[in-house]
């Protein structure tokens, strides 16, 4: 996938999961995660689309 898609894509994530993660707060949470924690959820998150793109590509 094109880079400049894979950074704002990772970027919109980051920013949902904060959102939520926020949202939850420590009344239902352990502990809320540090920036760099929810940045690599993010990155996890979009490596995770980018297989399912490939696996996609591979069956056409």
């Amino acid at each position: 996938m094109d880079q400049k898609i894979v950074k704002k894509l990772e970027s919109e994530i980051e920013g949902a999961i904060a959102e939520v993660i926020m949202r939850m707060g420590l009344k239902r949470l352990p502990l809320l995660p540090s920036h760099q924690t929810m940045h690599l959820m993010s990155k996890a998150a979009v490596t995770v689309y980018e297989t399912a793109v490939e696996n996609r590509q591979k069956e056409d």
